[in-house]
């Protein structure tokens, strides 16, 4: 299976970077890879190019593509979504038209500098509680796994270089054989070494790293919304570009040291968060 990823991570994996010695030359191709079938759910109430404008608007939103950076050529994200290249262009036109991107005739199309509005940060509690719900009520099972580079924002998380390997699990947590989320993490190599692929498979990543005297002391929560790429869309059964709800978990152990990135995402249907509210919480 194709080392693939949550929302977005696969089209940051295809981006095509302007090379800094040759500004306004084309950018060097990277390979992009096979795709399971099939790709689109199609909809009446959602064109094709729309499904397309809203997972590369998403991926724009959250940063997966940089200021500045990128976006695949159309025969390439036509090739990865399945689609015609009239159907990518019609979906780059939208982009533009909203301000999100520059496009610069034979050179490529670009993500302008955009300004971020600060995000509402609201405390979740009783988060271990929710995370052995989970455990009991669902069966996880691996699509992917392996040892290899993160994502910028999950190299900010540990503080670590470029070239730092991770390692990186994917697993599909189902209910009465109905996939209903979908969880990334990311854990250093030199803990990630002490147990397999068959660890994870059916198993609780907190209790594996218990087993090895490894406990969370703190940690930050982050709640937000995705829309559902092509890999994702086919592994949780929903459209291209259906929205997602996206919770991503950064974990410190009583050393203060980094161990864990979470990522999860899930249709709202099958996943929610309750929070508890007192007379003080009303107040505002």
């Amino acid at each position: 299976m194709p080392r693939l990823s949550q929302a977005g991570r696969l089209l940051q994996g295809v981006v095509r970077k302007p090379s800094r010695a040759q500004e306004g030359v084309k950018s060097r191709t990277k390979r992009i890879p096979a795709l399971p079938a099939p790709l689109l759910k199609k909809r009446r109430d959602i064109p094709l190019h729309h499904q397309v404008f809203l997972v590369l608007q998403d991926g724009i939103a959250e940063r997966r593509y940089a200021p500045s950076e990128a976006l695949p050529a159309e025969e390439e994200l036509a090739k990865l979504f399945g689609v015609s290249r009239v159907t990518i262009r019609a979906a780059m036109e939208t982009l533009d038209a909203l301000g999100l991107v520059e496009r610069r005739q034979g050179v490529g199309t670009f993500v302008r500098e955009l300004p971020r509005p600060e995000p509402l940060t609201i405390p979740m509690m009783d988060l271990l509680a929710r995370s052995r719900e989970i455990v009991r009520t669902t069966t996880a099972h691996v699509v992917e796994f392996g040892f290899e580079p993160a994502p910028r924002h999950v190299c900010a998380h540990f503080h670590a270089g470029p070239n730092e390997l991770f390692q990186r699990a994917v697993r599909i947590r189902t209910m009465r054989d109905r996939p209903i989320m979908q969880v990334t993490t990311y854990i250093p190599e030199s803990i990630g070494r002490q147990f397999g692929r068959d660890d994870l498979e059916g198993g609780s990543l907190y209790a594996i790293l218990a087993r090895f005297g490894i406990t969370f002391a703190s940690g930050e929560q982050l709640v937000t919304a995705a829309a559902a790429d092509p890999v994702v869309a086919g592994r949780l059964n929903v459209a291209i570009g259906a929205p997602l709800l996206k919770v991503m978990r950064v974990h410190v152990d009583v050393m203060g040291r980094p161990i864990q990135h979470f990522e999860l995402l899930a249709p709202p249907a099958t996943y929610q968060l309750r929070m508890p509210l007192k007379g003080a919480d009303l107040q505002g």
